[in-house]
């Protein structure tokens, strides 16, 4: 895949693919990990990207490559394919049953989402020391910093207000620059949630 990514001639690669800011945030057992520990494999790749680009097109110099760092939220399912294990941001009266979400113990709490933030500043510093030109920080599709944007039932510190529901990602990115890691950031974001639509609801 990586390799197919280099010769298809994109100068702009965004995320390559998601890769989880930790162990339970991955949407499958298969999906990328970033941490100190896939730093290496994560080096190779990036390494077999640039040079796949540079047999085709002769250099590299205009090649801009993205790690995506992500957590799966309520479509985690880390250790099975076919079993979820959700963290929320809150509960959904539409998308908990899809998930099997059937009490309040799936919601993080503000204390797990302050670990949750550091979790991703270590990964864009890890995507930094990669190699990576930036990282894209995934705010969409219904994932766990998608989901903290229509937490307005949530309480405390990450829910109600528009400033509480963003403070997540404006502390991801306070952290990522408070560690002096001046990494090119990113924010593919989904600016609104419908319900999906029934003819006979």
């Amino acid at each position: 895949r990586w390799r197919r990514f280099g010769e298809s001639g994109a100068k702009l690669i965004c995320g390559a693919e998601a890769m989880a800011v930790r162990p339970d945030g991955r949407a499958n057992p298969m999906q990328l990990l970033i941490s100190d520990a896939t730093k290496g494999d994560l080096v190779e790749l990036r390494e077999i990207l640039l040079a796949a680009h540079r047999e085709k097109f002769d250099g590299t110099d205009d090649l801009a490559i993205g790690f995506q760092l992500t957590h799966s939220g309520r479509f985690c399912r880390p250790n099975d394919k076919f079993t979820y294990e959700p963290k929320v941001a809150y509960r959904h009266p539409i998308l908990d049953g899809k998930v099997c979400v059937s009490g309040d113990e799936a919601i993080m709490t503000d204390d797990e989402v302050g670990i949750l933030i550091g979790d991703f500043v270590r990964a864009a510093r890890v995507a930094k020391e990669a190699g990576a030109d930036f990282v894209d920080l995934k705010h969409c599709h219904g994932y766990l910093l998608h989901e903290f944007l229509g937490a307005h039932t949530r309480p405390g510190r990450y829910g109600g207000s528009f400033e509480d529901r963003t403070r997540i990602l404006r502390e991801i990115v306070a952290g990522i620059r408070a560690e002096g890691n001046d990494l090119d950031l990113a924010v593919r974001l989904s600016a609104f949630d419908l319900v999906p639509h029934r003819p006979d609801p």
